[in-house]
C-alpha cells in the first residue's frame, strides 16, 4: 500500500494565506494554502421539508419482474430525466422514464462481460453512457444509453488482501472507490490477539483510503485517508486450535464519501467536517460545523442493544448480558458525527448525522455550494436518500412487508 500512502501525503496542508471571501452570517472563511475552510455555527433552522407522500413510486409486492426489487444499490437520474436503478439481487440495471414506465433492463447475474456478482451501483456520464461497478469482481463496466456493452476494466493498484468497495463517479472520466487494507499479524498465538487489539483501537484503527480510477480501471491517485472501523478482538481455544474473531465496536465512526460529476465529498465520521474535492481531484474546500459530537451514554448503549434485532437478545437477562459484554469493549467516548454524504445537482452538500437504532427519523445537515450551513432536513428512517436534484429527493423506501420502492419526493424550501 506504499503507493496509496504516498498519494495522500501530497494533500497535506501547510501554512495559511490571506482571508477568504467575506463571511456570511454565522460562518467564517479562512484560506489555507489555496483551500477554503468554512466553519459555520450549528443551529436548529429547518432548511426544507420533505413531502410525506411520494410524487412517484416504483415497486410492487407482486407484479411484473421489472417492478420487483431485491436490494436496490443506487438510483440516479440521467440527463433525459429517466431513472437508472441498480438492483443487486437481480444483478440488473433497470431504466424507467420520468413517469415511472419501464424502458429496458440489462446486465444480469454472472461473471461474464456485462454481468455482475455484487452490483454496487450504476451512474450516467455526460455522453449518455452508463458506468456500473461490481465489488466482488472488482471491476467497472460501461454500457451505452441503450444497454449495449462498451467495455470492462478491472480496478488495479491495490493489494490482494485489501477490501475494495466502489462508490461512484468522481468526475467526467474518473471513478471513486474505498479501500480497507488488511495485514495479517504475527501467527504466534499470544502476540496475535494483542497485535490485533492494538491495531483496531481508536485512531490507531487500520486506515481507509479513498482512491480515484480512470474508467478503464487504472489507478489515478489517493484523495484522502482516515482511521477505519474500531474492532474488538476475541479468542477461543489455545495453541494451534486458537481461533480469532473480530466484532465491530458499537458507535465506531466509519468514513464515508459521495461522488458526482462535480467531484467528491469525504468525511472521516469522527467530527462534523467534510472535505470537498473538485472534478480534477484537487481539495478546494473544507466544510465544518463548530460543534462536538454527542457524548456517548449508557442509555445509548442500551438502545443500541434493544434495537439491534440480535436473535440472542430475546429476554431481559440476555439483553443485560449483551450490554455488559459491549461495555467491556473500548467504546468511543462520543457518538459518530456524519455517516453518509450526498452532492446535490446545484452543488449543495447533504450530510447525514448519526442516528440511533430504532429512530423514526434521520437528520441531514445541508450546506450551500459555498460551504455555509443552511439548515437541516428531517427524513423518515425508512427512506434512504440516493440523489437530490431538480428540487426533489430520489430515494428508496422499504415497507413493513420488506417491499422496496423507488420514490421521488418533493422538497419544499422553508422561508423561500
Amino acid at each position: 500500500m506504499r503507493r496509496i500512502a504516498q498519494g495522500f501525503a501530497a494533500l497535506t496542508l501547510f501554512g495559511c494565506g490571506d482571508a477568504g471571501p467575506p463571511a456570511a452570517p454565522g460562518a467564517e472563511f479562512v484560506d489555507s494554502a489555496g483551500v477554503t475552510i468554512v466553519t459555520s455555527q450549528p443551529g436548529d433552522a429547518v432548511y426544507a421539508e420533505l413531502a410525506l407522500d411520494p410524487s412517484l413510486s416504483i415497486g410492487v409486492l407482486e407484479g411484473p419482474e421489472e417492478l420487483l426489487f431485491d436490494g436496490i444499490a443506487t438510483v440516479v437520474r440521467d440527463g433525459e430525466g429517466s431513472l437508472i436503478v441498480a438492483d443487486n439481487g437481480a444483478g440488473e440495471i433497470r431504466i424507467f422514464d420520468a413517469e415511472g414506465n419501464h424502458l429496458r433492463s440489462f446486465g444480469g447475474r454472472g461473471e461474464g462481460p456485462g454481468e455482475f456478482q455484487t452490483l454496487v451501483g450504476a451512474w450516467p456520464l455526460a455522453d449518455g453512457s452508463i458506468v456500473a461497478a461490481d465489488r466482488r469482481l472488482q471491476r467497472i463496466t460501461r454500457f451505452d444509453a441503450e444497454g449495449s456493452l462498451l467495455g470492462t476494466g478491472a480496478l488495479l493498484g491495490v493489494d490482494a488482501m485489501a477490501m475494495l468497495t466502489p462508490i461512484g463517479i468522481s468526475g467526467p472520466e474518473t471513478f471513486l472507490s474505498r479501500v480497507r487494507p488488511f495485514t495479517m499479524p504475527s501467527m504466534d498465538p499470544e502476540s496475535t490477539v494483542r497485535s490485533l487489539e492494538e491495531a483496531f483501537e481508536g485512531d490507531a484503527a487500520p486506515p481507509e483510503y479513498f482512491l480515484r480510477y480512470r474508467l478503464d480501471g487504472t489507478l489515478v491517485d489517493t484523495l484522502a485517508q482516515h482511521p477505519g472501523l474500531m474492532m474488538s478482538v476475541s479468542a477461543s481455544g489455545s495453541g494451534a486450535e486458537m481461533s480469532l474473531s473480530l466484532l465491530r465496536v458499537p458507535f465506531s465512526p466509519d468514513p464515508s464519501a459521495s461522488g458526482s460529476i462535480r467531484g467528491v465529498a469525504i468525511t472521516g465520521g469522527r467530527s462534523y467536517e467534510v472535505s470537498v474535492f473538485d472534478e480534477t481531484g484537487a481539495l478546494n474546500r473544507i466544510v465544518r460545523l463548530a460543534e462536538a459530537p454527542t457524548p456517548r451514554t449508557d442509555e445509548h448503549l442500551e438502545a443500541y442493544v434493544r434495537n439491534s434485532g440480535n436473535p440472542f437478545a430475546q429476554d431481559e437477562a440476555s439483553i443485560r448480558q449483551m450490554i455488559a459484554n459491549y461495555a467491556e469493549m473500548p467504546l468511543p467516548e462520543s457518538l459518530p458525527a456524519y455517516t453518509d454524504l450526498r452532492i446535490a445537482d446545484n452543488g449543495e452538500l447533504w450530510a447525514r448525522r448519526h442516528s440511533l437504532r430504532g429512530a423514526s427519523t434521520v437528520h441531514w445537515d445541508v450546506f450551500g455550494a459555498d460551504g455555509v450551513y443552511l439548515g437541516r432536513v428531517e427524513v423518515p428512517s425508512s427512506f434512504v436518500i440516493e440523489e437530490v436534484s431538480s428540487g426533489q429527493v430520489i430515494g428508496v423506501s422499504r415497507d413493513e412487508f420488506g417491499v422496496e420502492r423507488v420514490e421521488v419526493r418533493q422538497l419544499t424550501l422553508i422561508g423561500r
